[in-house]
């Protein structure tokens, strides 16, 4: 009995500390969020400039880019770029900023050789345009050959990490079960919290369970009709004991996901990381349609994937300075 009753106390504590750490977790979430009104850091800023840039990136990277695309998110992060300044911080010492500017210039010359000129932004494009001497290398997005990438597989680790990228456009040939459980048993040797080994990798090959799971996904418009296949990556909850571990499946999630898409590089397939943003709703229609992931696994995000094409286009997705990355003392 005694034993019963401390056992009873502790998950007591550990239900109240759970309670407790959630709710200081929406705190500090709705206090630095981006949206947050009060929020004028540079990184805030950057973020937002740096994932408008991203979206023309990806437009630029398509297969069959919607004809006149972007203009309205080109002049919002024209926007973003001129409350960046507004608030004191500088252009020429920012890369991400910088790469906005490459971008945008990138933008402006691939609608130029399509025949469209879309004035207003153009005019407003000028001013930033003397920044555009300091800028070097691909903006915007980048194309290479199959050839080129089979090389680079087999050479240097740099080379071979560095030429995996996000794609959007994939060959034809179908893919298949054995091809995914050849990376799949690659990326297992990821690290994992006490090699507790939570991730999940959920292959479908029926063309109606992937287009449903497309349907749903954010950040795959433009590219999902000629997506055949999606990995659905979960962590199971059932793994992980109390507050401190909360978050763990998130971690072990992402830990396991970068080493499979490394994985699947090896093995020649193409891959693109999609995000599974939290949503009960929709994370219920997912298991829906998937049918076979239980409910005490969470969905942590969806991965693209296929053949490479003879030519690969993707979004150049410039990196910051490493200053910015890298802090020491």
């Amino acid at each position: 009995m005694l034993q019963l009753i401390n056992g009873l106390k502790r998950y007591l504590r550990q239900t109240i500390e759970l309670r407790r750490e959630y709710r200081n977790d929406y705190r500090e979430y709705k206090r630095w969020n981006y949206n947050n009104p009060g929020v004028h850091s540079k990184n805030s800023f950057e973020a937002k400039i740096l994932r408008q840039a991203h979206i023309l990136e990806k437009g630029m990277a398509l297969n069959r880019p919607r004809e006149r695309f972007g203009v309205d998110k080109a002049n919002s992060l024209i926007d973003f770029i001129e409350q960046y300044e507004a608030f004191g911080y500088e252009i020429d010492k920012s890369a991400a900023v910088l790469n906005a500017i490459g971008v945008l210039n990138a933008y402006l010359a691939f609608h130029r050789e399509r025949g469209y000129r879309p004035e207003g932004l153009l005019h407003r494009f000028e001013r930033l345009q003397q920044y555009l001497p300091a800028l070097s290398g691909s903006y915007g997005s980048q194309t290479v050959t199959l050839d080129e990438l089979q090389t680079k597989l087999r050479g240097t680790f740099p080379d071979f990490f560095l030429s995996r990228h996000s794609v959007r456009q994939f060959s034809a040939q179908k893919i298949t079960g054995p091809e995914i459980r050849q990376a799949v048993k690659l990326a297992m040797g990821a690290p994992s919290a006490c090699n507790r080994q939570s991730c999940k990798v959920y292959f479908y090959p029926e063309a109606e369970t992937n287009r449903r799971i497309g349907k749903l996904i954010a950040g795959n418009s433009g590219f999902d009709p000629e997506t055949t296949n999606y990995l659905v990556i979960t962590s199971d909850l059932s793994a992980f004991y109390n507050a401190f571990e909360r978050n763990q499946v998130y971690v072990d999630g992402g830990i396991f996901t970068m080493a499979l898409v490394e994985a699947l590089h090896y093995c020649g397939i193409a891959s693109c990381i999609l995000q599974n943003g939290e949503s009960r709703k929709k994370n219920a229609e997912f298991k829906k349609i998937c049918g076979n992931i239980p409910d005490n696994e969470k969905i942590i995000l969806f991965i693209a994937v296929g053949h490479y094409p003879d030519t690969v286009t993707f979004a150049a997705s410039r990196r910051k300075f490493p200053d910015d990355v890298f802090i020491i003392g």
